[in-house]
Parts: structure tokens; sequence; C-alpha cells
């Protein structure tokens, strides 16, 4: 058993590094947090304070150039740039969703982590979730699907921040988030292309809010998926059929949602079975997704639930990640499937009607 503790560097501290990370890097004992950096000072004070850290830096350059940063977690809005110096500057990274804006920019960071040696993750923490592997048996038991549908209607996430201590920046001048959402948005437009830019939120919706279907998605059936028809629904829901190896359809719709729950699952329909897995809204802890069977039974149906598994997505994506860097395991959410995960969002977007920006 390998007794190292890693010392993690938390860039970007707002609400997911907040909520989830920065409380199982304190918990877990093969982690700990040896710095902490976000453009907003009073932040900073305030989670410095309150985990004991003294290393507090406003550039992450600096934080990357910490000899106690062995490896760091990147929750800031703009990934690609910081992930392509931290493994530069041979830092283990785990990376929030989406791995980077565009295939473009993420291509290289693919190549760059597969020839340093380090271990280099994105935050599917979905794919960690004991509900989700559970299903994922079940659904290999189904054979070839005749159908399968993802559906994530997101409800409202600020009901469930209250549960958690979260500073909120009062000191980041407007002009800075403007800044970088525009860089962004230009090199968005630049990679869908003068027909399509006009989809850029829509685009921006499925990175950041979709990215989570696309990877359950890809970590249940591959990579092998063809869009065969996608259409706009608004400016914030789209619908899309995907066609996999053997003719199997997929359904998927995402889009923002003003529920009071929260609403995503993946189904998968074989001739005479059913498997749906059904997510819990991220911020609960303790509570994987659930497993929900119809089979056939006397010549009629049988539902039922499978048990759950108390435990949280987010702490077993920590553990996997002190695991790799430990141990040698091998990462379970690579940075080829971010890769794989934009390149799809991008085919999406391409196969509805054309809309310049």
């Amino acid at each position: 058993m390998n007794d190292k503790v890693i010392g993690v560097g938390v860039i970007g501290c707002g609400e997911i590094a907040q909520l989830m990370h920065l409380p199982y890097l304190d918990e877990l004992p093969s982690l700990r947090i040896a710095a902490l950096c976000d453009i907003s000072a009073g932040v900073l004070q305030k989670l410095g304070t309150q985990y004991g850290v003294e290393a507090l830096y406003a550039d992450y350059r600096a934080l990357l150039a910490d000899p106690a940063v062995d490896a760091v977690v990147i929750c800031t809005y703009d990934h690609g740039e910081i992930v392509q110096a931290a493994l530069a500057a041979g830092k283990h990274v785990l990376v929030e969703k989406p791995l980077a804006f565009t295939p473009e920019e993420a291509r290289p960071l693919v190549e760059q982590a597969e020839a340093s040696g380090l271990v280099a993750m994105v935050g599917y923490m979905k794919l960690y979730d004991p509900g989700y592997e559970i299903g994922l048996s079940r659904i290999a038991k189904i054979g070839k699907p005749r159908a399968i549908r993802v559906h994530d209607f997101a409800g409202r996430f600020d009901r469930y921040g209250t549960l958690y201590t979260q500073h909120r920046a009062s000191d980041i001048p407007a002009d800075v988030m403007a800044t970088a959402r525009a860089a962004a948005g230009a090199r968005i437009d630049a990679s869908l292309g003068a027909s399509h830019a006009g989809y850029r939120d829509l685009y921006l919706m499925l990175l950041m809010l979709g990215s989570h279907d696309l990877a359950v998605l890809r970590g249940a059936f591959g990579s092998d998926g063809k869009v065969l028809y996608a259409q706009p629904v608004g400016g914030d829901q789209l619908l899309a059929v995907l066609d996999y190896p053997g003719g199997v359809p997929c359904t998927l719709e995402i889009g923002v949602a003003k529920y009071e729950w929260w609403d995503e699952y993946l189904e998968a329909h074989g001739d005479k079975d059913e498997v749906r897995v059904t997510f819990q809204n991220p911020y609960w802890r303790h509570a994987s997704a659930i497993v929900t069977l119809k089979e056939e039974a006397d010549g009629g149906e049988s539902a039922r639930t499978l048990p759950g598994v108390p435990d949280t997505s987010f702490r077993r994506e920590w553990k996997h990640f002190a695991d790799c860097v430990l141990n040698g395991a091998t990462p379970r959410t690579p940075l080829s499937g971010g890769l794989a995960d934009l390149d799809l969002a991008v085919r999406i977007i391409r196969a509805m009607p054309p809309k310049p920006a």
C-alpha cells in the first residue's frame, strides 16, 4: 500500500469546487489541499481560513510552480490552456467538464497527456456513480438493445446549493467573465462553422449540461454513434437521433427546465426487458443512481428497483484518481473521452438546419 499523500492544487474556487471537490479532498486520507487559486481574493481568503491552506494564488501559473502541488483539479470557466500548462509543469490533472470548448483545442491535449506519463482525467463523475455501474451490468445482459433513450431536463440547482456553505465572489470585475466568454465564443463559432455559429448557446448547453449525458451514453454504448437527425427546441433544448452499430436507434433529449426536481435518465430496451438508470441531483451526497428493471414473468410484467449504494460519485472519482496516481491504476475517464464527446457535440449541432451567427 502506498502511504504517500497527494498534494492537490485547486484552480478555480467557485461552486463546484466548494460544494463537491474541496470537502472530499479534505476528507480522503490519500489527498490533501496543497494550494488554492482564484481570481477572487475574498473567496481565496475565506477558503484558506476554512481549510487551513496558506498557499493562495491569484494566477494559476504561480500555483503550478509550487513544488508542494503534485496534482491539480481545474474548475475554471475555460479549461484547455490550464490543462496544457499543468501537464507541461509535470502535474497530474483532473479537469472538470468540458475538457475544452472545441475538438480542435482538445485534440492536442489528449496527445500531450498520453505522451506525458501523467494521470489526466476528465471529471465525468457520473461514470463513477455506483448505481450507474449496476445499470451497466444489467444493460450488458440485454445484449443488443432495440432502442436507447437519454433524457435530461435539468431542474433547479440553486435549491440544493443552500445545503452547503458557499462563499460567493463579489470582487471580480464584470468585464473579466465577459471577456472570457467572448474569447471562448469566437473559438466555438469557428469550430461550428459560419453556417451553424448561431447555435453557440445551444452548443454550450450541450457541453455544460449535456456533457454528463454524452458521457454516460458513451460509457454504456461506445463512441460509434452516427447522428441521423438533430433539432433545436427553442434556445435551451434539443432533440437528436443517433444510430449505433447494428442499427440501434438512440433518442437524446436535453434541455433546461424549471422543475423543482431532477429529471435525468438512461433507458435501454431489449426484446423482453428494459433497464432504466435514473440519476439523482449531482449535489446530493450518498445518493446513487436508481436502477429499475422491467422483465417478463409468467407471461406478464415484473418491475423492480435494485437497491442502491450509499456513496457519492465525486468521492469515488477522487478515490480512483488517487489510485491512478499512487498505484498505477488505469484512468477510467481519460482525456480521450472528453475529445470524443466534443466531437459528438459538434456533429449534433451541424446536423441541425443552418443558422448563421
